[in-house]
């Protein structure tokens, strides 16, 4: 009876030692990226959960160890789907766990802690092995590992990933990640608020990744009349480049879209956002239609502006006063086509009704901004589906 009553003394120490050692985000970031990690038994082709495991034994996180959990003692109500085992928890998580293919992965819709993780094979016999940690409520919320296994040795070590050698267009950019479900692309995606995310497309050749190309989803935007229409625009059609200007430097950058005829620029078109929608802001053409950009004064809360300067066929001129992408108001100073006698129409066309909101803007334009030392172009592929948002 002592024997016993000792035995479960021990076993709820031991329990209680495992959940103090487990790992925050913050504290796995401290310390993966100058651990090696052996892995027990790992052998030419360990599978990714045998990763994982060795994974865990060096740097214990909860999520992690609830999917393992479920890896060695499938929970009733587990159902297989191709080579994949999933589990949908009632709390609304979801458990995947397929070998095959290397991938496993917690989701959930809630706040609760979730992971993914996944293995490359490469000719070398050697094979990439990568973590994601997601925690809301902890910094970093998002945490990314990589590693490269040496079968000859059966260890881990980190390894820099594509990730550490992306640049985003602009510095501070969101950035988010997925480990490959199926097949083996790795997804960079940058997001900024009020414009469509955009993913760079990494493809393995079993040694290395190498960017391929990078895609939006198509979106839809509006136009100065208020009529709408799609990034692809038509069947078969589509801009073929972009970049993105960061024009007031507070972060959230306006969108711009090309096309290139025999290797010269043909037409133009920037995108900010106005009320939740994508808006035109202005376009550039070879037949007439012009682009510029002016730095005006700044708010009444001190944030820096910028007015996008349309010019139309007919004679029209468009004045988007935008804070970061942000449309504020626009001012129109359009002729009179049917007096033109009487002079032009001035007048704000679409706004918020704010106090600061005139037409003086156009009297008072500053320094105008050089936009062919700003274009970056890359070349986009415009793909259909439901944009995604960060």
């Amino acid at each position: 009876m002592k024997k016993v009553f000792l035995s479960l003394i021990l076993l709820a120490t031991a329990t209680g030692m495992s959940a103090q050692q487990t790992l925050s985000n913050a504290e796995v970031n401290a310390q993966w990226f100058k651990t090696t990690i052996p892995v027990k038994n790992g052998g030419q082709s360990p599978h990714v959960i045998a990763l994982l495991k060795a994974f865990h034994q060096a740097l214990p996180t909860w999520v992690v160890g609830r999917v393992l959990k479920q890896a060695d003692n499938p929970a009733q109500g587990t159902r297989i789907s191709g080579t994949a085992s999933i589990y949908d928890d009632q709390d609304d998580f979801r458990i995947l766990i397929d070998r095959k293919n290397g991938y496993v992965d917690l989701e959930s819709e809630t706040d609760m802690n979730q992971m993914s993780a996944c293995v490359w094979r490469k000719d070398n016999g050697h094979r990439f092995f990568a973590v994601s940690l997601y925690e809301q409520h902890e910094i970093p919320q998002n945490l990314f590992c990589w590693y490269d296994y040496d079968p000859q040795t059966e260890t881990m070590t980190p390894a820099k990933s594509p990730l550490e050698e992306f640049k985003p267009d602009v510095k501070d950019a969101e950035i988010g990640w997925d480990l490959p479900m199926t097949g083996t692309d790795f997804r960079i995606t940058e997001f900024y608020a009020g414009l469509p995310a955009i993913t760079h497309v990494y493809k393995w050749d079993r040694k290395e990744f190498t960017l391929d190309h990078t895609e939006i989803p198509d979106f839809e935007y509006k136009l100065a009349a208020d009529s709408k229409t799609t990034a692809r625009i038509s069947e078969g059609y589509a801009w073929t480049h972009y970049c993105v200007l960061d024009l007031t430097g507070n972060g959230n950058p306006v969108l711009a879209f090309c096309n290139f005829y025999d290797g010269e620029i043909g037409e133009i078109i920037m995108i900010g956002e106005f009320k939740g929608n994508h808006v035109a802001l202005g376009m550039a053409t070879p037949d007439g239609e012009k682009l510029n950009v002016f730095r005006i004064t700044d708010n009444k809360n001190g944030d820096k502006q910028v007015a996008v300067v349309h010019r139309d066929m007919a004679g029209g001129l468009w004045y988007n006063v935008v804070l970061g992408n942000l449309v504020q108001y626009v001012v129109c100073d359009l002729p009179n086509f049917a007096n033109p006698d009487e002079g032009r129409t001035v007048e704000v066309t679409t706004g918020f009704g704010a106090d600061d909101e005139t037409t003086d803007i156009i009297n008072e334009l500053g320094e105008w901004i050089d936009l062919s030392k700003l274009w970056k172009w890359s070349p986009i592929e415009i793909k259909e589906g439901e944009e995604e948002m960060p």
